[in-house]
């Protein structure tokens, strides 16, 4: 799977579409043609600082501060209850009122749950990357799927089961796999090219999901950082 996952793509809005059914509320006093307005509820964004070297970082959603606790590099919030509908994310130096990143303006159905992930491209530029989060559980087994933060890589990032067998050959940068179920205690290695990390264990449990994003200090390092969802 060759997803790009980042809000400049039309990837999140696809997600979103797709993920939950719109309803469309007509009042019996209203007239045929008027327009109606878009039901909100309830959805879910986790913050996540992938900015190695960076201020704790606090998440903003239309202007507002969302975070209770700021969100260290390699650390991740909880899941933060927001408003559905048309959303900007920024991430900011705790403290301060300046976006470092902007997200473009997106529509987040009810009902949605999102990881929103604070990094550098590979130029230096922040950004701020949306996808969405599978929440389904599978019994006996956990779900997990890995993100390519290193942009200092020539080479795509493989994932393979330490010791054992590879099970995804090629995640491209700024973009991610698919959830794959792997047995409760699996631990990874991730390589790209002559370059091969250390053993990862996210001590995965039955029944939970995970998502795993990879960066590097420099081409020669690899470093998996697991975000629980549940």
């Amino acid at each position: 799977m060759k997803p790009t996952f980042l809000l400049s793509s039309k990837a999140w809005m696809a997600f979103a579409i797709a993920s939950v059914s719109a309803v469309i509320l007509l009042s019996s006093c209203s007239k045929k043609n008027d327009p109606q307005p878009e039901p909100v509820g309830e959805a879910r964004v986790k913050h996540v600082n992938c900015v190695e070297g960076s201020a704790a970082q606090d998440l903003y959603i239309n202007d507002t501060k969302k975070t209770t606790t700021a969100v260290a590099y390699g650390s991740n919030s909880d899941y933060l209850v927001f408003t559905s509908g048309v959303n900007v994310f920024a991430s900011m130096n705790t403290g301060t009122t300046t976006a470092n990143a902007t997200s473009q303006q997106v529509s987040v159905p009810i009902g949605a749950y999102i990881t929103a992930l604070y990094y550098k491209k590979s130029g230096g530029t922040l950004a701020m990357g949306l996808l969405g989060d599978d929440m389904t559980t599978v019994t006996g087994k956990a779900k997990v799927r890995f993100i390519n933060l290193n942009g200092f890589l020539a080479a795509n990032v493989a994932v393979g089961i330490t010791g054992g067998v590879n099970l995804i050959p090629a995640v491209q940068y700024e973009s991610f796999s698919d959830y794959i179920q792997v047995d409760p205690g699996t631990k990874f290695t991730f390589s790209a090219g002559a370059v091969t990390s250390a053993s990862v264990d996210g001590a995965l449990q039955a029944g939970k999901n995970y998502t795993i994003w990879i960066d590097g200090a420099n081409a020669t390092t690899l470093t998996g950082h697991v975000i629980v969802q549940n």
